[in-house]
């Protein structure tokens, strides 16, 4: 008796004018940083388009593909070029493992991206530091 008035108990709560009807989930902002138009999911409708502009590609639609992996290796084995010069990360590894641009090119056809004087080498953990302190603005 006390499972049906609870079984009856749930169903006038899925039900609405005798049709039954799923519950709505509760909106959120938008993911869009600062934004805080509510949503159900994802973006708003003012930042569909932008958060597409927002997402990077891949590193090799960003430029760094087979040529540059030569590049960089040939890079690190010049003399001078054996250890970190950032050294802003507590993990800093002191030793290069990565070429860093000292200005991030916009794109592989930037000049800035094959501009040896952009280049200097970096441990990753430095590298990741300061390219996360561009990418928020910091």
């Amino acid at each position: 008796m006390i499972a049906r008035a609870i079984s009856s108990a749930n169903h006038l709560q899925n039900t609405w004018k005798g049709k039954k009807v799923m519950a709505n989930r509760a909106k959120r902002p938008c993911n869009y940083p600062g934004c805080r138009e509510l949503v159900s999911s994802g973006y708003c409708t003012k930042h569909t388009k932008q958060s597409s502009e927002y997402r990077r590609g891949t590193a090799h639609q960003r430029g760094y593909n087979y040529k540059w992996s030569q590049y960089s290796k040939r890079f690190l084995k010049q003399p001078g070029n054996h250890l970190c010069v950032l050294k802003i990360s507590p993990q800093c590894a002191y030793v290069s493992e990565c070429v860093d641009h000292r200005m991030p090119p916009k794109g592989p056809d930037d000049p800035l991206f094959w501009d040896k004087d952009n280049h200097q080498p970096a441990c990753i953990p430095c590298n990741s530091m300061k390219g996360n302190r561009i990418v928020k603005g910091g």
